[in-house]
Formats: C-alpha cells, structure tokens, sequence
C-alpha cells in the first residue's frame, strides 16, 4: 500500500497554510491529488466537502473512510467535464496540478520539488521555501494560485 494512504496524520506544509491563512472551507469543495487521504480528512475538518483522487480503485477502495470525504479513482489530466471549473480548493502535494479544476474564485495549493511556474488564467498569492520535513536539508516551493475570473 503506497505511504500516502497509510499516513495518518495530513503534511504540516499544508496544515501550517490553513491555520496562518484562516482558511475556513464550510460549504465548498476541494479535491486532493494523488490519495492524500491525510490531507483530505484535514480539509473536511475545515468544512470542505473533500473528494481525494487516488491512480487506481485498489487504492480508492483501501483508503481511510472519513465523513465528508469521497474516494475516487481517476487520472487528474483525464478528468470528467462536470470536474472542470468545480473546486473550490485543489491540493496538489507532489502531484501534477489540475489547473482546470479550479474554480472561479478557487485556489490551488502546490507543493514541489520544483520551481512551480503560473499557469495562464491564474496569479500567485504566496509564494514561499520550505524546508521538507520528510528530508531535512532538502527545500520544496509552496504556492498558492488563484483563478481570478
């Protein structure tokens, strides 16, 4: 089983984000890329309505089941129509970002290895290095874009 299922507690690169921003997700949606299960049963903790996108069904099925969290399995670049433009959050933790399924208004969070470049339709809000708490000494980009129209 993948380590992202079995981790029971949600990454503090997100956490610390959510709790400095005072991010309160009553009533909206958000999706969390490649079966952060953690993640996802953080952000339902905040209000969101949370579905967690995992590569395979083997993975949905063993995933931690959680109110207010759906399990679903699918590719991120091949997601269906009625996806696009729906949520309101989209986590994307060492996962390919899903820039179409941010909403108007929405926000991705992203967190890579990698500089993270602005995808068109989007504009930073934050922008910050953070040290990996899973690997001292080595420094991930954390980002928060936003679909303004």
């Amino acid at each position: 089983m993948p380590d992202r299922i079995k981790r029971q507690s949600p990454r503090r690169l997100l956490t610390d984000w959510t709790t400095s921003a005072g991010v309160d997700g009553t009533g909206l949606l958000a999706l969390v890329l490649e079966g952060a299960t953690a993640e996802g049963i953080h952000l339902a903790t905040l209000g969101y309505e949370v579905f967690v996108l995992h590569a395979d069904d083997v993975s949905a099925g063993a995933a931690e089941q959680a109110v207010h969290v759906h399990h679903v399995a699918g590719d991120p670049a091949a997601l269906p129509e009625p996806w696009r433009r729906r949520f309101d959050l989209v986590v994307a933790i060492d996962a390919a970002p899903a820039v179409e399924q941010v909403a108007p208004a929405g926000l991705l969070f992203v967190v890579s290895a990698d500089s993270i470049d602005v995808p068109e339709g989007l504009e930073r809000v934050l922008r910050d290095e953070v040290e990996d708490p899973g690997q001292p000494g080595a420094v991930l980009e954390r980002s928060v874009l936003a679909r303004l129209t």
